[in-house]
């Protein structure tokens, strides 16, 4: 009787203790099991050769100033009965060249990459004329006066994705050690205060967050905006960004994988969010908050991240009865690229032990070669920007050897 008391008064202690079952998000075998389904690849060597070729595309778009807009603001254009392009802009505007405004931010962000991470480059050279003619104070003054004064609708031009590149950029020239990126960081560094500043407010302001795959989504400029408090110790956006991730985004749950892709998105509004917050939250709290957000690994509805995207058939245009086949479109051969960078951020973000981090990280290089694979195919609506998201995710990649 006495030996049957304490067995029952164990139980009763055991059933108190907290259970450490494993999420079926988790579930070891069966992900080792996907894992195995996996086709392996091996991205292009991210060498001399492959730097050189991403370097020639900001090169090659930074002296085409934009098109004449259709609508207001004129940024680069005045009207005065025909649309005309500004006289001396080259003084007076910094970023006038590949396509549009933050375009020519992002290019003028990836050759400071570039040559910081190769100062070698043979394209270095370069690099250093386009940031000696463009990072200069008539330049950013003139870009100032122009933000400094917009109103009402207007107000919004490159609002939130511009300020975020802009501020990633100056967030790279400010951790280069180097006389011109020092010169470039004092002279672009009023206009970072004044954007960090009014990224913040924008921040704080929002009710809800912007989830498309495309320029707006908030996930992807918070993204952006933290790589520049990384640099900078920005202590009062970082915190911002961290309440505003957890107050917009720390409560969702079972994000809709399945509904992707969605034609001429760059970005997947799941993987995004989940990037964002592997970088604000604890790697256990993480562990935990992915578990419900994201669907298994193995299961159908992440399937899609492991497939091909169709960018070369991507126009959306119906050919039915003919020959035509279309153009590629040049945001889903993006597409990839975000998706692999986006993956090595949740591998790099979760405890090293978890068993997802090497279905990720696989998943991460299938993306990152079937980008490579199309990357040839964008066409100018391409190349002024792809090249600077394969440079992304590659220097995420590095980070990630490093690490180790």
């Amino acid at each position: 009787m006495r030996i049957a008391s304490q067995v029952f008064v164990l139980c009763l202690v055991g059933a108190a203790l907290p259970l450490q079952a494993q999420s079926p998000a988790r579930d070891s075998a069966k992900i080792a099991a996907y894992i195995k389904s996996l086709p392996t690849v091996k991205p292009p060597d991210y060498n001399e050769t492959e730097r050189l070729a991403l370097s020639a595309n900001p090169l090659g778009c930074e002296e085409h100033p934009h098109a004449a807009p259709r609508n207001i603001p004129a940024y680069l254009w005045q009207r005065e009965g025909k649309p005309q392009l500004m006289e001396d802009y080259d003084h007076k505007r910094a970023f006038y060249g590949c396509l549009d405004w933050h375009s020519a931010v992002n290019s003028t962000w990836m050759m400071v990459s570039l040559i910081k991470s190769d100062s070698t480059i043979a394209t270095g050279p370069a690099i250093r004329n386009e940031l000696q003619y463009h990072i200069q104070k008539s330049n950013i003054d003139g870009e100032m006066d122009f933000f400094t004064h917009l109103r009402g609708i207007g107000a919004d031009f490159e609002k939130p994705y511009g300020y975020g590149w802009l501020l990633k950029f100056f967030g790279e020239l400010k951790t280069w050690d180097d006389p011109e990126g020092k010169r470039a960081a004092t002279a672009l560094e009023p206009m970072a205060t004044w954007f960090a500043k009014t990224f913040g407010d924008y921040l704080k302001s929002l009710n809800y967050p912007v989830r498309v795959g495309l320029h707006p989504n908030t996930a992807l400029d918070m993204g952006f905006a933290l790589d520049y408090t990384t640099h900078t110790h920005d202590t009062e956006l970082e915190n911002t960004i961290r309440e505003t991730a957890m107050r917009l985004f720390g409560n969702d749950k079972n994000c809709p994988t399945a509904t992707e892709l969605v034609f001429n998105d760059f970005a997947s509004p799941c993987l995004l969010e989940a990037a964002l917050m592997g970088r604000v939250m604890t790697p256990d709290a993480y562990a935990k908050w992915l578990d419900d957000f994201l669907p298994p690994v193995y299961s159908e509805e992440f399937a899609a991240y492991g497939k091909d995207i169709d960018a070369v058939h991507g126009n959306n245009r119906d050919t039915t009865g003919t020959d035509e086949e279309g153009m590629p479109n040049a945001h889903m051969i993006g597409l990839n690229f975000q998706r692999a960078t986006d993956l090595m951020w949740i591998t790099k973000s979760l405890p090293p032990n978890d068993p997802r981090v090497p279905a990720y990280r696989k998943l991460a290089d299938i993306n990152g070669k079937q980008g490579y694979d199309k990357i040839g195919m964008g066409g100018y609506a391409g190349t002024h920007w792809l090249a600077t998201y394969a440079l992304m995710y590659e220097n995420l990649v590095d980070a990630m050897k490093e690490k180790k």
